[in-house]
């Protein structure tokens, strides 16, 4: 880089330059060099339109450009990611085509691991609301409280997903035999949702 010292003369220079345009002008009357203004206008005005405007241009229209591919881009990752979730949300969740026997079948397999037998299995019942299918199964069982937290384990961790929706436990007082003593009396509610459509089909 030029030091200081190095550009005194060169600005002296244009400060001359530019004194005795100034006073030439100021000498001769603007009228005088009236040609050589509009001819540097003219000049300046095509520079500004062939040489300046069309790059400026150019590269508004690529700023605008950029931008839009960068929004399309946040657009996409977020809509990927939501369709993600929703995939991952459907997949624990019972397909509609298994909506007749699914609940109740489901429901009889989690007794079987545990070997449990209902005093009442009542039939499923079914609501909707807002597209999707509640369903419930209500089961009335004689077990072990050993026997009860297995069922809940084994409940909560079904893929697709299930939900104890309601229990009351309680000692069971009518007992009548010495394998009956340490029985519970449950009363369970259990519940899944079953969507009616799904977007990713």
């Amino acid at each position: 880089m030029p030091s200081p010292a190095d550009l005194k003369p060169l600005l002296d220079i244009l400060v001359r330059e530019a004194e005795t345009v100034v006073g030439t002008v100021r000498d001769k009357g603007a009228k005088r060099f009236g040609r050589a203004f509009a001819t540097a206008g003219i000049l300046l005005a095509g520079a500004y339109v062939l040489l300046y405007r069309p790059p400026q241009s150019k590269s508004e229209r690529l700023d605008a450009q950029i931008k839009n591919a960068k929004m399309m881009h946040d657009y996409g990752e977020q809509y990927t990611t939501l369709r993600d979730q929703l995939v991952g949300a459907y997949a624990r969740l019972p397909n509609v085509n298994d909506r007749e026997q699914w609940l109740s079948n489901s429901v009889r397999a989690l007794l079987d691991a545990g070997k449990l037998e209902t005093e009442d299995f009542k039939p499923t019942h079914e609501s909707k609301k807002n597209g999707l299918i509640f369903q419930m199964s209500s089961i009335t069982l004689n077990l072990r409280f050993s026997d009860f937290y297995g069922l809940v384990l084994r409940v909560e961790s079904a893929r697709p997903i299930m939900h104890l929706q309601r229990v009351d436990l309680g000692k069971k007082t009518d007992v009548t035999d010495t394998q009956s003593i340490g029985l519970a009396l449950a009363n369970c509610d259990i519940a899944t949702v079953i969507p009616e459509k799904r977007l990713d089909q």
